[in-house]
């Protein structure tokens, strides 16, 4: 019975997370969210495919901008004995 609670939420392949997108579109049925709910659809299905959760793509995007060295404070407020 609880065998499978810690896998993720499917609708027929694709992660339900994913398919959260897809609530502006029924919200508000336009072409352009449309074309933003399938984008977003894909975006979080490919992030599936990766394995990866959008809370761990988004450090990994952090670090790939910011680089993997973070200083706690900055340079300005380090002190010199300490």
């Amino acid at each position: 019975m609880w065998r499978f609670s810690a896998d993720p939420v499917r609708l027929f392949i694709v992660d339900a997370r994913a398919m959260a997108p897809m609530l502006l579109f029924l919200v508000h049925m336009r072409l352009w969210t449309l074309i933003t709910a399938v984008a977003g659809v894909i975006f979080f299905a490919v992030l599936a495919w990766l394995g990866l959760t959008l809370p761990v793509a988004w450090r990994m995007f952090r670090v790939v901008v910011c680089g993997p060295r973070r200083p706690r404070l900055p340079s300005r407020k380090k002190r010199a004995y300490a």
